[in-house]
Formats: C-alpha cells, structure tokens, sequence
C-alpha cells in the first residue's frame, strides 16, 4: 500500500510539474527529482529518457526532453549544480557533464551515430540567459549560422589554444583533435584558455561542435563567449538545431 502511494505522489508532481512548462526556474530541480525518485521506485526514469548513477553523486545524471519542447533535449546532473559558474565544476577530479552529453546524443535519434552526424553539437547558457537554476546541457547539430561561423574562420581558428575570431558578439575558439571528450573538458579549458573566464564563469555561453577538418582529422571545435554589456545573441539556442535538421 505505501509503495502505491509513494508512486501516485510520484506521478501527480509529474503531473504537475509538466503542467507548470517551465514557468518556475526551479521546475528543472523538481523534474530531476522525480525521475530519480520514480527511477528508486518503479525502474523506470520517467519523465526522463535516462537516468544514470555513478558512485560519485556529483557525477550522476538524467538525460529528458523538455516538457515545454519535447524536441529539445537536454542533460542535466542529479545533484543541485545551478550552472557552470559552481565551483566544484573546476576542480580536480570533478564530471564532464560535456562528454557524459556527447555519449548520450543517441537520445536525440537512436537510429544515428556520431558517424551519420559528423554535425552533433553541444551547448550551455550563461546564468544569466538561463529559464532554469539547474545546469543543463543543451543537445543535437550546429544551426546554419554556427556552421558558417565556423566555416568562415577556420583558418583563423588555434589547435589547442583560444583564438579571438574578432566578432561583434565576442567569440573565442579553439580545436582539439580527438575522437570524443573523455580527455577534454570544455569547461576547464574556456576557463584556463579564455581571458577572465575563470573569474566570470557565471557569463560564459560554451559550445562543442564536432567537426572533421579536410585532411580527415577528427575533432572538436569549443566556442566561448563571455556576455557583456553589448545584446548580440549567442546562446546555446541559437548554436543548437534540436531536430538535428542539416
């Protein structure tokens, strides 16, 4: 009997959770709890696609679609990370919420492969572009604009190290040959590689956009722009195509 009513409560915050549509900033957390809490009690992650739980509580994660754009999906950590700006996020030994997203992007179509969708792509919001106070990353392929963007300052564009690209909006890139994220961490390299990012990490807007130069080598390029004072876009909206549409 109180296992049936632990799963109705269950399902009447879902319930109301999903009705609210995000209204509430804090709409996120209580998504994640639900899926966890369902996940401990039923087996199953909903309203989440996936839950994963790893020793460190740091580390666990669900994967979900938003109620409010069920084409929109998006990773977001169990534990309560408000965003990039947390400082454990910089430590030693701390998750890469960016490579737990990139090996999770078959959420978004099961049928393709990293192999179909050379175009996959990643990004996350300054706090203060946020609708919600929990960190979450934002999946699926590079919008038109960004493949431009890209396109048109490869030659500028450093391996290895931040390159200004001299826009308007401010954008700073950098490539890195590798075949997933499992060595690299976007976070901390916009941090030790971005001048002030460290200091302003609650401004930062981050994108990973994988890319296969002309000589065949296998990559990624990370974006990175610290808002200021100037309104040009450049959000984790804009870089990502939710549909993977390209």
């Amino acid at each position: 009997m109180k296992h049936r009513l632990a799963v109705l409560s269950v399902s009447l915050v879902i319930i109301v959770v999903i009705m609210s549509s995000f209204v509430s900033r804090s709409a996120l957390g209580l998504v994640v709890s639900a899926c966890e809490v369902n996940s401990t009690l039923t087996g199953s992650p909903y309203p989440c696609l996936k839950i994963v739980q790893a020793q460190d509580p740091l580390s666990s994660y669900v994967v979900l679609r938003e109620p409010t754009d069920k084409e929109r999906t998006i990773l977001a950590p169990l534990a309560d990370v408000p965003g990039i700006e947390d400082p454990r996020l910089l430590t030693a030994g701390a998750p890469n919420y960016f490579d737990e997203a990139w090996r999770e992007l078959s959420s978004i179509d099961p049928r393709a492969t990293k192999a179909t969708r050379p175009n996959f792509a990643l990004a996350i919001n300054a706090a203060s572009w946020r609708t919600q106070d929990r960190l979450h990353i934002h999946m699926g392929c590079e919008t038109p604009r960004f493949r431009a963007l890209l396109k048109t300052h490869a030659t500028e564009i450093g391996n290895d190290r931040f390159t200004s690209l001299g826009t308007n909006v401010g954008w700073w890139a950098t490539f890195h040959a590798a075949d997933d994220l499992s060595n690299l961490n976007p976070l901390k390299l916009v941090a030790d590689g971005v001048d002030g990012a460290r200091s302003n990490m609650k401004n930062l807007v981050v994108g990973v956009f994988s890319a296969t130069l002309p000589d065949g080598q296998h990559g990624f390029y990370i974006l990175a722009r610290i808002r200021g004072a100037n309104k040009f876009h450049g959000s984790a909206e804009d870089m990502i195509d939710p549909k993977c549409r390209l």
